[in-house]
């Protein structure tokens, strides 16, 4: 929580500045899709058992796990202080895909992975597991401030930083078994696994590369790194660390009156 008010307090002294401003302020819509990557520690469940890799001949008691974040939005953008400074809010629907036994985004992970979903003083089961996934669907309001070139340009580089608050509207899991044959057993495994976040934060820092005059319809493309994600306190899928990203926006201008 104090790093979310730390983050929002930012925004104060530009705001103040952008009310005793003159000057006429350039208003921009824009809409926003982007993809970010995220790495997440080895995740340490109870339920996960050895690790198999039939490459390699071995095995280990720890998993990979991933994240992605798809996302597309809307956003407003004011330009203030000389229009030097963009200061922008909107609305966002993002995707979070998780997934534990996946090595790479390109590739697949080891062999199965051991999930033990019903244990008792008789009896325990496991089940030979590929990958568990989990999507979420989330809604978010970004936050952002960039800085733009004094001198106007067709193609201008510029700085950013921004964070993001999002809320969970739906989310559900998936089990790839090593067996064809347990997929009948997949409700029963899916119970072992933890919810999706009901939230997460991210917070970034970045550069963009905007295409086009600043009174006239444009392309940005902005990449930025680290990303950090943070989840409130509890046990959830993943654990995430840190990330970078990408971003594609299309701004048209609200005002577009010449300098």
């Amino acid at each position: 929580m104090k790093k979310r008010l730390i983050l929002l307090l930012l925004f104060i002294p530009v705001l103040t500045i952008y009310a005793w401003g003159q000057e006429e302020k350039r208003k921009f819509l824009s809409l926003e899709a982007g993809i970010d990557g995220i790495g997440c520690a080895a995740p340490d469940k109870a339920y996960i058992r050895a690790v198999y890799d039939q490459n390699y001949d071995y095995y280990s008691d720890q998993v990979k796990s991933l994240m992605t974040i798809n996302y597309i939005g809307l956003k407003f953008e004011y330009r203030v202080i000389k229009n030097l400074f963009g200061l922008s809010a909107g609305l966002r629907y993002s995707r979070m895909i998780t997934s534990i036994g996946r090595d790479s985004y390109m590739s697949s992970g080891p062999d199965y992975f051991y999930v033990n979903y019903n244990q008792s003083d008789l009896i325990t089961e496991y089940a030979k597991v590929c990958e568990i996934n989990q999507k979420g669907d989330y809604l978010g309001i970004p936050l952002e401030v960039r800085l733009y070139p004094r001198k106007e340009h067709k193609i201008k580089l510029y700085y950013k930083a921004g964070v993001s608050f999002n809320f969970k509207v739906h989310s559900n899991s998936d089990i790839s078994f090593f067996d064809k044959s347990m997929e009948q057993y997949q409700a029963d495994v899916i119970k072992v696994v933890e919810n999706a976040s009901p939230n997460y934060t991210t917070f970034h820092i970045g550069l963009g590369l905007k295409i086009g005059k600043t009174n006239k319809p444009g392309i940005s493309v902005e990449t930025y790194t680290p990303i950090g994600v943070r989840f409130p306190k509890g046990s959830y899928f993943v654990n995430p660390l840190a990330g970078s990203g990408l971003q594609l926006l299309l701004s048209v201008p609200l005002n577009n009156k010449e300098k």
